[in-house]
């Protein structure tokens, strides 16, 4: 039984609740929520999304954004303990807008809006020395002004730098944000070597995976004779995946078959590669299906490109992959962290087929239990009491030196 007191945590998130994709942000709130008090509040849809949702462009629940349905909801809890998720009303979207003078003051006046509504769900959950939480939100982050927030930590699992969307204010607003934290949870070694600049305490925290729901497909996976070998990819394919190293990998492996689960984003990756007859596409499935489908593979690929974006990435697909015992083989984009031993790396088409096909010709039942060992430290629910003990611990210590210094 756990005789801790609950910590109350008001998760500010810029990934929305509702996505068919996996959110680290939301896999994180929801352990947490097993033991403590959490509020996330949910993407802050623009009116123009709203319009698009209505339309039926956009599928989110858009009733709860019109208050036509409640916005504060429980998800999971009893008690003390739960998880709620909070709908904001729309705003006025504002990346599209030039001068950084009216940036900031359509963000002011957005934050002052929704922030009302969160601090009504606050008062209604009986919230007190509150840990915000603010998962990628600076925008509204630098402005929101919530009750009972006794301490700021700033989650980092992407660079706004070399995201497209966000090129302008983005990376100005995000170090100003940074300062007024007292602690930056990244989830790369790569993001912390940029943010520890800032005069912050910063920590990793790496993303993780949903241990056991993969783990149990290994016996389905060894049953499936495979008499063609699959190297398989999951995920969305957008500019971050190298398409010359494939087609060059696909175009000298006609015996291998290439699969490839995800949304495409980039049509070039489709009509370069589809051309080939041992590759094969398929559209995205849901989160909870995604272990049937690695169950049908020999070898996870992670075919990035290697630049300054995908340097500060740490892929879930790399852990998904481990927690089935699969080889993984990918460029060196980036550190793995614990994971690195344990994966093929390769540069260009002619080393990464080497890779393929010694990942192809493995029989070494020590070394994948090792792959799945590291995926096992990696649960979701691992993750989220590290990233709390680390939260906690910063807290303690810089409660310690206020004391001091008072006296």
């Amino acid at each position: 039984m756990n005789t801790k007191k609950p910590e109350h945590i008001v998760c500010f998130a810029l990934p929305a609740w509702e996505a068919a994709y996996l959110r680290s942000t939301v896999e994180l709130m929801k352990e947490l929520a097993a033991n403590n008090l959490v509020l996330y509040v949910d993407y802050a849809y623009t009116i123009s999304d709203c319009i698009k949702g209505i339309l039926g462009k956009k599928s989110f629940d858009w009733k709860r954004l019109l208050g036509l349905k409640d916005r504060l909801r429980k998800i999971e809890g009893t008690g003390e303990v739960g998880f709620y998720v909070l709908s904001l009303p729309p705003i006025i979207s504002s990346f599209r807008i030039k001068s950084y003078r009216y940036f900031q003051l359509v963000n002011q006046i957005n934050a002052a809006f929704t922030g009302y509504f969160i601090n009504r769900a606050v008062k209604k959950l009986g919230m007190r020395d509150i840990i915000g939480f603010n998962s990628y939100q600076p925008f509204l982050g630098r402005f929101w002004k919530i009750d009972n927030i006794t301490y700021k930590v700033y989650y980092i699992y992407d660079d706004f730098t070399d995201i497209p969307y966000f090129r302008g204010f983005a990376s100005v607003e995000e170090s100003r944000f940074i300062q007024e934290n007292d602690l930056v949870i990244v989830t790369s070694d790569e993001l912390k070597n940029r943010k520890q600049r800032m005069n912050i305490p910063v920590e990793v925290v790496n993303n993780g995976v949903h241990f056991q729901s993969f783990f149990q497909q290994i016996k389905i996976n060894k049953l499936n004779g495979k008499y063609i070998k699959t190297v398989g990819y999951t995920g969305t394919m957008d500019s971050r995946i190298d398409i010359d190293l494939l087609e060059g990998v696909i175009a000298r492996m006609q015996e291998t078959r290439f699969l490839f689960v995800g949304k495409v984003f980039d049509q070039s990756i489709y009509t370069r590669l589809i051309k080939y007859i041992n590759v094969c596409f398929e559209p995205a499935v849901a989160t909870d299906r995604m272990p049937l489908v690695l169950s049908e593979i020999n070898i996870g690929i992670i075919p990035y490109v290697c630049n300054n974006l995908t340097a500060a990435i740490h892929p879930l697909k790399v852990h998904e992959y481990l927690a089935m015992g699969l080889p993984v083989v990918m460029t060196p984009f980036a550190s793995m962290g614990e994971a690195d031993d344990v994966v093929y790396t390769a540069r260009g088409p002619k080393a990464f087929i080497h890779c393929l096909e010694l990942a192809l010709l493995e029989d070494d039942e020590a070394l994948q239990q090792k792959r799945i060992a590291i995926a096992k430290d990696a649960d979701w629910e691992k993750r989220a009491n590290q990233l709390l003990n680390i939260i906690i611990a910063h807290r303690e210590k810089a409660d310690v030196s206020t004391t001091h210094n008072q006296n």
